[in-house]
């Protein structure tokens, strides 16, 4: 009795619930009633995507209700409890699982820590993924949350192996800063797009100047408007084909479009809600592309009359809108593509969803030499994901400009964190963070430098080559430049220079292969005792329901959730693939 009341007493501390070579024991009591309630909530696109989150973080679905925890017997007897999660780690039988000590007894914390998150792994059989990942993070110097291993167990019943991953509030960002008084946001698939500055959640801290900051951001990113070749309103012609009678015909200069439908930029068509401003009455193709066909044509013209000065002059910038992916031709000439398959047909469609928030501004002065005095043609194919997309985009447009994109974002972006966190996703496959997926990721308004600093969250999908969302084809391994800071700063070689020198010296210094492949073992020994049947067998790399149901959900396409093999064999390959690609400077598309 006398030890049972000590360790009733007992204050547990970040290191006691952190640890690194036990498992912790996370007991769980909640009214059924209750517990059904939370297992059956859930996240719905139709929700998570309607036009107003660009103005502000759509409301959670997931409600709090009360519980009692025990954490290796020291009891929290009332706190509040509820799901968590995106799209990725929904589970009505394994739910992802957010506690928050102070929601009813507003003194409940472990040393300083209100809310703790539990992460299902329902991306990652390895069970190795956040563990180690952020580790790395940390060990790096990149500021990450720390993580442990929990069984959990919610009335009784077993639900095995939990991460235990350090929520992103104050005692992290005070070990990690120095300091806890700045502004804390939250990225959930969303950017720094031009109007969406409302889109971000806030977690901590006042929120005027880190908004403020937020929109300076977007105006960095925008840049600065210089000589306009071709205007986003400019007119143009389009056509839907339904077979192959143009072949490569329709990008060249002297093609006759007079029988394509004249319009004025942008193109595609709107079932739901979002792209109606953009897209002009002559350019909607819903009756020719809505489950016809994937692929759509367009031809801007523009005029040059000073070739000499264009070519000397400025950067040659591409402005793309685009919903989900393109090729664009200049005079002729392939100068850009994203999301589009490696063999281009007349009715390809584009190998991932593309969200258009804005302007992707891609660099294509190599390309100058293509110019020509008089009438140029910008040509764009623009693809679809699918037949039955409820939505397609194309906006483009050309100018000239001479912005110091880098110099711009490192007012506000403490760059040389940037680069260390761009490069940690990039060498981790980080498919789901924020460089290659605008997802997963807090920034911090740090009051010391006055600058954000970026750290991961929701890491449960890294240590994979390809991403389980599509793949490009053309996309380099060793870098991801979907979200808009890493994009615009890879369009410039001293950027890719340095972001090269970052990736280096992390393999130097941090990226050890035997102590990875030996931590790799010690944690199979340690959880192997926790493990329930389910993921004892998708550890193993043997396909469960859930690996069936996300490899039918991505066409076939996708590997099952990340198993233990497989996290190895990306550990034993990772350099070599990465050096590869980069020792003889960056790749550019």
């Amino acid at each position: 009795m006398i030890a049972l009341n000590i360790l009733m007493a007992k204050e547990l501390t970040l290191d006691d619930v952190f640890p690194v070579d036990r498992v912790l024991d996370v007991q769980i009591t909640v009214d059924r009633k209750d517990w059904n309630t939370i297992r059956f909530q859930s996240r719905n696109f139709e929700t998570e995507f309607q036009e107003k989150r660009m103005s502000q973080p759509i409301d959670s679905p997931y409600t709090y209700v009360k519980a009692s925890v025990s954490i290796d017997g020291v009891e929290f007897p009332q706190v509040g409890i509820r799901k968590k999660g995106f799209f990725g780690s929904q589970s009505s039988s394994r739910p992802s699982l957010k506690i928050k000590l102070n929601y009813f007894d507003k003194k409940g914390e472990i040393d300083g820590l209100t809310n703790l998150t539990f992460n299902n792994n329902q991306q990652d059989s390895s069970l190795m993924s956040q563990f180690m990942s952020y580790a790395l993070f940390n060990q790096a110097g990149s500021p990450a949350p720390r993580c442990a291993y929990a069984k959990v167990t919610v009335n009784g019943n077993n639900l095995g192996i939990y991460s235990h991953v350090e929520t992103i509030r104050q005692p992290l960002l005070k070990r990690a800063f120095g300091n806890d008084g700045g502004t804390l946001y939250e990225g959930t698939v969303v950017d720094f797009s031009e109007g969406w500055a409302g889109s971000f959640e806030k977690k901590m801290g006042e929120d005027n100047p880190g908004r403020e900051k937020i929109k300076q951001l977007i105006q960095a990113l925008q840049g600065e408007e210089g000589e306009i070749l071709l205007s986003s309103k400019a007119s143009g012609r389009g056509w839907v084909s339904t077979n192959s009678q143009y072949d490569e015909d329709w990008v060249r200069p002297n093609f006759d479009d007079s029988n394509w439908k004249r319009g004025w930029n942008g193109a595609g068509y709107e079932k739901r809600g979002g792209y109606q401003s953009l897209i002009s009455d002559e350019f909607d193709f819903s009756a020719e592309m809505y489950n016809q066909t994937n692929s759509l044509y367009l031809r801007f013209s523009f005029e040059i009359e000073n070739l000499e000065q264009m070519v000397s002059s400025g950067e040659l910038i591409l402005g793309m809108k685009y919903d989900d992916g393109f090729v664009a031709y200049l005079n002729g000439h392939r100068v850009a593509a994203l999301n589009a398959p490696e063999k281009l047909d007349w009715d390809s469609k584009a190998t991932a969803s593309h969200e258009a928030s804005g302007f992707d501004l891609i660099n294509i002065s190599k390309h100058k030499d293509k110019l020509q005095l008089g009438t140029n043609v910008l040509a764009v194919q623009g693809l679809n994901v699918g037949l039955d997309s409820s939505d397609m985009l194309i906006v483009a447009k050309i100018q000239l400009s001479d912005y110091d994109y880098e110099q711009g974002i490192g007012e506000l972006v403490d760059l040389d964190a940037f680069y260390r966190f761009w490069a940690l996703e990039g060498l981790l496959g980080f498919w789901d963070g924020y460089s290659a997926n605008r997802n997963n990721y807090f920034f911090y308004l740090n009051p010391e430098t006055d600058k954000f600093h970026f750290l991961p969250w929701g890491a449960d999908s890294l240590f994979e080559k390809f991403s389980r969302l599509g793949v490009d084809p053309r996309a380099p391994v060793s870098v991801k430049t979907k979200g808009l800071i890493a994009q615009r700063l890879y369009q410039i070689k001293s950027c890719r220079e340095r972001y090269a020198r970052a990736m280096k010296e992390i393999l130097d210094k941090h990226w050890q292969e035997e102590a990875l492949l030996a931590e790799t073992e010690r944690l199979e020994t340690l959880l192997e005792p926790y493990l329930i049947s389910s993921q004892e067998r998708e550890m193993r790399g043997q396909r469960g329901l859930i690996s069936q149901i996300l490899e039918e959900w991505n066409d076939g396409k996708n590997k099952q959730p990340t198993s233990l093999n497989s996290i190895r064999e990306f550990i034993r390959n990772r350099r070599s693939e990465i050096m590869n690609e980069i020792t003889n400077g960056m790749p550019v598309r």
